[in-house]
């Protein structure tokens, strides 16, 4: 019996062993290629900002950057120790089950009723924010530097601790999100694979506009723009005839979404200018004034 009790502590400890190092690898592993793509992304800010600004200074936004990747490998160190902690306190119970048998029912009873009311109720949330923080650090579908569009918020992931996810939106708010909702909510994550957008900008125009040169002038107004991509010549589509307008599209590449948010304005800004111009009519509503019809 001696024997067997020796067998089964040696396999059990073997086993929490090869558990141990196989999880210091693997966490250690995830937290190094994560702190490499943060340091890639920083060296151009407008892949890994939603709104680009000059505001800061220079030794500022190092600072920054140094708490962007002191965040990351913080969050994946309490993951790692979390993990082994787990790893030790499955060691200890398999060690006790040996002995379970030899313990008063009554004392069994009441450890098992104290901890399921601590962990069950008073640190329900905590456990939650936590496991879902681990779920959403080894996920791919979000990471620190990731531009989201999320409950009409547009910003990028700034830090994601092991309780709470934070972003900065586009007006340098911070939106702060327990993981435990984080994990069950939609999100658009615009850099998931690449930084890329195709950007597009909605507009309408009179009927009695020349459609031929209303998209000359938006293609070409989308391809002078310093913020497009001239990888691919921009597009333009007619998307709807309403009442009293043509709606159209024109959509261009930008290198990020921070150049994609940038296009949109240059273009609407450079459309106006040149529909003026040329004396392109945009709406035509009508409009009694005394009784008599006027077009605007």
């Amino acid at each position: 019996e001696n024997m067997d009790l020796i067998a089964y502590i040696g396999g059990i400890s073997l086993l929490a062993l090869v558990a141990y190092l196989w999880l210091h690898v693997r966490v250690t592993s995830y937290r190094e290629s994560r702190v490499r793509r943060i340091k890639h992304l920083l060296k151009d800010p407008t892949t890994s900002a939603a709104m680009p600004t000059d505001v800061l200074s220079d030794k500022e936004e190092r600072q920054d950057r140094r708490d962007i990747i002191k965040g990351v490998q913080s969050r994946f160190t309490i993951i790692r120790r979390a993990l082994i902690l787990c790893v030790f306190v499955a060691w200890a119970v398999a060690l006790t089950f040996p002995f379970i048998g030899k313990l008063p029912s009554t004392m069994l009873s009441i450890l098992i009723a104290v901890t399921t009311a601590v962990v069950g109720i008073a640190a329900r949330p905590l456990v939650e924010n936590m496991i879902s923080g681990i779920v959403i650090s080894f996920s791919k579908q979000l990471r620190v530097g990731d531009t989201l569009m999320m409950d009409s918020q547009y910003g990028t992931v700034e830090d994601i601790s092991i309780t709470h996810t934070k972003i900065k939106t586009w007006d340098w708010k911070r939106y702060v999100i327990p993981n435990s909702r984080m994990l069950n909510k939609e999100f658009v994550n615009l850099t998931l694979n690449d930084s890329l957008l195709w950007a597009y900008l909605e507009f309408s125009v009179s009927y009695d506009a020349d459609l031929e040169e209303v998209s000359d002038i938006a293609t070409r107004v989308a391809s002078q723009s310093p913020h497009h991509n001239a990888q691919e010549p921009p597009q333009f589509w007619v998307m709807r005839m309403d009442k009293d307008s043509v709606t159209c599209w024109v959509a261009a590449w930008a290198d990020s979404p921070a150049e994609a948010w940038n296009l949109k304005s240059d273009i609407a800004v450079r459309l106006i200018k040149e529909f003026r111009e040329r004396g392109i009519p945009t709406h035509m509503n009508q409009v009694h004034l005394n009784g008599d019809p006027a077009k605007v």
